[in-house]
């Protein structure tokens, strides 16, 4: 649910709604509880400092009420940082939501995998938002807007569960899950999802370069299956020439919606920058970035329907702009404690590892779409706090917060 857009979803004065966001009210509530209890998640004062910075800037804006849901969005999402951090607080309950968080990616996975198949069939698909050729073959988006939107989200769980097969931590279902989420990501079509899987692809064959471990036969493998498949589908589907054209120019949609090509990212990214060079002291608060936006375009925003359209992507420079300068220190070291404090614990144990390196391929993918507000963000960030507190637990001396083996209890299947 938390990667729903078209699903899962209540539209409401222009804004949208999130079902999870009303399932996680409980949590929520008891993150403000635990607010002050004084036992903090990991980095949580320069969070706390960095949504300061949001909400003192909302009055910076010709659109108030956009930039009130966006602060009210990103405290919520603190929240949950806490609540959910104060409720995994044993090795056994990460266990299980480590396992769960898996399966959702291969739920998800497995959805995206019918939205392209029924199609093939005859038969219409399911929140189908994009077409390679219309009516024919879908491209994969998920409970998401767009392919490129479900790649963001995908890639999160990717990691993950290649990072612990990598390190044989096994659960139930772990290699299926691994597989499915693979072929979704790698059928969806986005660009910015490939990348990201080279990059993370190249960062495995370097450790295994460097081990003198490289599995030739498992490449040889993919690739022979890879090359196959692709034939296959092709043949299936009597393909030609010009429809192949479609699938790799562009990766483009055939009908009238469209798709961000590199170049309109490249210059909504610039666009964003220049909204920091014209606030770089007081920002302009979350929601009031594409406002700004859209005023160097020359046009005014009335409702958040008109300010969608000139949504910033990357997220960096968009924290930027709506953060000012000091506001913006705060994020950048909130972000780099959660994954130095990760990285830490990853020699110890598998779990810190999958989530910390899970998380910073996320962040990653992050800088060409979406924005720092997507609920599975921080989602992710809620339980990997929740694991760094329960895995520095098992430190003698807390306060170093060194690494340690989590208790074999999670350690193992």
């Amino acid at each position: 649910m938390i990667s729903g857009d078209v699903f899962f979803v209540i539209h409401l004065g222009g804004f949208t709604l999130r079902i999870y966001q009303f399932l996680l009210i409980p949590v929520l509530i008891k993150g403000l509880l635990e607010l002050f209890q004084g036992v903090w998640p990991i980095g949580f004062g320069k969070l706390l400092l960095w949504t300061l910075f949001i909400v003192l800037f909302i009055p910076n804006t010709t659109l108030l009420e956009r930039n009130v849901f966006y602060a009210l969005w990103l405290v919520s999402s603190v929240l949950m940082v806490l609540g959910i951090t104060a409720s995994v607080d044993t090795p056994e309950k990460l266990q299980t939501i480590l396992r769960w968080y898996t399966y959702s990616f291969a739920f998800s996975a497995l959805f995206g995998l019918v939205q392209l198949i029924l199609p093939l069939a005859g038969l219409p698909g399911p929140l189908v938002q994009e077409w390679w050729i219309h009516d024919r073959l879908a491209r994969i988006n998920g409970f998401t807007y767009e392919p490129s939107y479900f790649a963001t989200y995908m890639v999160t769980g990717w990691v993950m569960a290649d990072y612990l097969r990598y390190k044989k931590f096994h659960f139930r279902f772990l290699n299926l899950s691994f597989w499915l989420i693979t072929i979704a990501l790698v059928l969806c079509s986005s660009r910015a999802g490939w990348i990201t899987m080279g990059v993370w692809v190249a960062i495995r064959a370097y450790w295994h370069w460097r081990a003198g471990t490289i599995p030739w036969r498992a490449v040889g493998i993919t690739l022979a299956v890879s090359g196959a498949v692709l034939a296959v589908v092709m043949t299936v589907m009597g393909l030609q020439s010009d429809d192949f054209m479609v699938v790799t120019a562009g990766m483009g949609v055939v009908d009238e919606q469209g798709s961000f090509s590199a170049e309109g990212r490249w210059d909504t990214t610039i666009e964003t920058l220049h909204v920091y060079a014209d606030h770089p002291i007081i920002g302009v608060s979350l929601g009031g970035v594409a406002t700004e936006i859209a005023h160097q375009n020359g046009y005014d925003v009335v409702d958040n329907e008109d300010a969608k359209t000139s949504e910033g992507l990357c997220t960096t420079a968009e924290v930027l702009a709506a953060s000012g300068t000091i506001g913006f220190i705060f994020y950048v070291w909130y972000m780099v404690e959660l994954c130095r404090g990760m990285f830490r614990l990853s020699t110890e144990t598998a779990v810190a590892g999958a989530l910390g390196w899970g998380f910073l391929l996320l962040l990653f993918i992050l800088q060409t779409d979406q924005n720092i507000l997507r609920g599975y963000v921080w989602f992710h960030i809620s339980i990997l706090s929740a694991a760094y507190r329960v895995l520095a637990a098992s430190v003698p001396h807390p306060v170093k917060q060194e690494t340690r083996m989590l208790t074999p209890s999670v350690s193992t299947s």
